[in-house]
């Protein structure tokens, strides 16, 4: 009787048709059904008066708006996929949001989920509170929902880390804005010039490290937070990058990072099919082996 063996290092997860049909095949709770619709794909202009307040317009944030240091979620906002004040953000607007750029209710539930958590920097056990949460306990709308700003996202102890690819570490100056002569660096890392590969990304985050660890005497960045940066750009990946070998054209990059504005106008569409957990694992792994800054005894989590 012949027997099949398992593919070195996991061939049968190259592309993302594979990953999400042996995903849905696995775990078809996950599958997008009739009630989980997802949003509109271009903005619907209903008022061409008001053009700057539809949804899918960008704006560049008003006066006194909250933003964070995700250019994504920036973005989002300028767009008005979320508010664009950037207050009282609700956990369905979010997953709309997340769900609309293309990443799976697996992904979305997660990564919402986590964040509308109640923030404890020191959470009991069996508390319903969360260290990677980001809200206050009493942060609810006059609809009794509970909601975010987005100047939460960058709050200590919490999601926010040090080796940031275009923040400054807080111990060393703002963490939430972008800062530009890391965004020209960032810009210039492609080997080929023209697109992000996942070796170009992992290469720029050890790179970042060093600079770091040599800069900031209070650095705060251990293997976990390693795992949730990369985890992080990973799904930047996952949603802007294109093709099998997921490469990220630089206008791409240069549009979210500078302007935090979907880049529609360069050529960019969001995708069809969802990023789910596997996809997204696979991406963080790659660019996680490329910029292992520890030690080879340390294992990766």
């Amino acid at each position: 009787m012949s027997t099949i063996s398992c593919p070195r290092s996991f061939e049968i997860f190259r592309t993302p048709l594979t990953l999400i049909t042996v995903t849905y095949h696995c775990y078809p709770h996950l599958k997008p059904t009739s009630s989980d619709p997802d949003p509109p794909r271009q903005p619907t202009i209903l008022n061409m008066a008001d053009t700057d307040n539809q949804m899918g317009v960008y704006k560049p944030a008003p006066p006194g708006a909250l933003r964070t240091p995700c250019p994504v979620l920036n973005a989002l906002a300028n767009h008005g996929y979320i508010p664009r004040d950037g207050r009282d953000m609700t956990s369905a607007q979010l997953s709309a949001a997340f769900r609309y750029l293309g990443f799976g209710p697996d992904t979305t539930s997660f990564l919402v989920g986590g964040a509308f958590k109640v923030h404890a920097d020191d959470p009991p056990a069996g508390s319903s509170t969360s260290r990677l949460g980001l809200r206050d306990a009493d942060e609810i709308n006059s609809n009794g929902t509970p909601v975010l700003n987005l100047n939460q996202i960058g709050r200590p102890h919490a999601v926010e880390h040090d080796v940031s690819i275009t923040r400054q570490d807080r111990e060393l100056g703002n963490c939430i804005i972008l800062q530009p002569q890391l965004l020209q660096a960032f810009l210039a890392c492609p080997a080929n010039g023209h697109a992000f590969t996942s070796s170009d990304i992992g290469r720029f985050r050890r790179e970042r490290y060093d600079q770091q660890k040599r800069d900031n005497a209070q650095l705060d960045f251990d293997p976990a937070k390693h795992q949730l940066a990369c985890g992080e750009i990973g799904a930047f990946q996952g949603i802007f990058g294109k093709g099998l070998s997921y490469s990220i054209p630089i206008a791409y990059v240069k549009a979210m990072f500078e302007d935090e504005r979907l880049p529609f106008e360069e050529g960019w569409t969001p995708r069809r099919t969802p990023l789910l957990f596997p996809e997204l694992w696979l991406l963080l792994k790659l660019i996680s082996n490329r910029a292992w800054p520890f030690s080879t005894s340390t294992k990766q989590p």
